[in-house]
């Protein structure tokens, strides 16, 4: 009962890093298209500079990283042991 409470846990907090991954992504292509409007039609809407385009992604990479780095741990660690030896 307790491993499956915590799988839950895990499965839950992974997808919380995904839906976080492409949010920031989402927000950083957002911030690209209004960048690109506001230089060529001439608008003055507010968007983040190069500054803020950079941590939105740093964000966007490192939950993602975090997510498939986690998702290679416990695919490893759930593997047979005769699976995880290496035949010589």
């Amino acid at each position: 009962m307790t491993a499956q409470s915590g799988e839950f846990r895990h499965r839950r907090l992974t997808r919380i890093a995904i839906l976080i991954s492409a949010v920031s992504f989402g927000l950083y292509i957002l911030n690209v298209l209004i960048g690109k409007a506001n230089i060529v039609y001439g608008l003055k809407m507010f968007h983040l500079g190069n500054v803020g385009e950079f941590l939105i992604l740093l964000v966007a990479s490192v939950a993602f990283i975090a997510v498939a780095l986690y998702e290679e741990a416990t695919s490893k660690s759930t593997m047979e042991p005769e699976q995880n030896e290496v035949n010589t």
